[in-house]
């Protein structure tokens, strides 16, 4: 999916994307869906199981992305807080259904296995700023705020999107292939959004256009790997995307 594929949709509101439809038919428990039976005739190798978990606390990290958001410009925009409101929520169900998984396996839940220590960088210095840090540093930041939390919601979106891909060519598991094409149906959805006000509000201003570029120059992806282990977040780069 690229920038612009979803920029043109119907309109509704004023807008391409239907928020009204999207909170109207949100998402939940997804696990019905799941044929959870057919990990006992055939489990998931060990490094796939890995990365279903990995994937777990990257989706179960939306709280934690959202109480940063929700401090600056961008919890005064009605349209995007309508939004970020289901999209946590949908989140919600996606890990539990990555949680199912692991369960079916016998393993231990996403909240339950404790990782290794984080990574420390001073380069990621800036990602790990608390809550009251950026709604400080946001004041002056003002609207066009609301453009770089789009755009990274958007890149965070084909990050995910490529590392479900390839866990789904890596495993090669009928049952985990259908989970992997629900949760992306799920997913679908979020980056139409981000897609849609990504180019409307880049093409607005061009100080949200400078803001985002500064905030990409030295983000970390996907949101939420900041908190994890340093050997798991180099566990999932190496399988996603290979060498350097």
């Amino acid at each position: 999916m690229t920038l612009g594929e979803h920029a043109e949709p119907a309109d509704h509101d004023g807008h391409g994307f239907d928020i009204k439809a999207f909170t109207l038919s949100a998402q939940g428990n997804l696990r019905p869906q799941l044929d959870l039976d057919a990990y006992a005739e055939r489990p998931l190798a060990a490094d796939d199981l890995r990365l279903v978990r990995h994937l777990g606390h990257l989706e179960a990290a939306t709280m934690e992305h959202l109480r940063n958001l929700l401090v600056t410009a961008t919890h005064k925009d009605a349209r995007v807080t309508a939004f970020l409101v289901t999209w946590a929520y949908e989140k919600f169900w996606i890990a539990d259904a990555l949680d199912a998984v692991l369960q079916a396996h016998g393993e231990p839940r996403l909240r339950d296995e404790p990782e290794g220590a984080p990574r420390r960088s001073l380069s990621e210095r800036a990602e790990r700023r608390g809550p009251i840090r950026r709604a400080i540093r946001a004041m002056g930041l003002g609207v066009p705020i609301v453009a770089v939390h789009t755009t990274s919601g958007l890149i965070d979106e084909w990050v995910l999107r490529t590392a479900y891909e390839r866990l789904d060519d890596r495993a090669g598991h009928p049952a985990l292939h259908a989970q992997v094409e629900l949760l992306l149906s799920v997913k679908q959805r979020h980056g139409e959004f981000f897609a849609d006000e990504t180019l409307r509000r880049l093409r607005e201003s061009a100080k949200a256009v400078q803001q985002t570029r500064e905030h990409l120059a030295g983000a970390v992806w996907p949101i939420g790997a900041v908190d994890r282990a340093d050997s798991e977040r180099a566990f999932f780069d190496a399988t996603v995307w290979g060498d350097a």
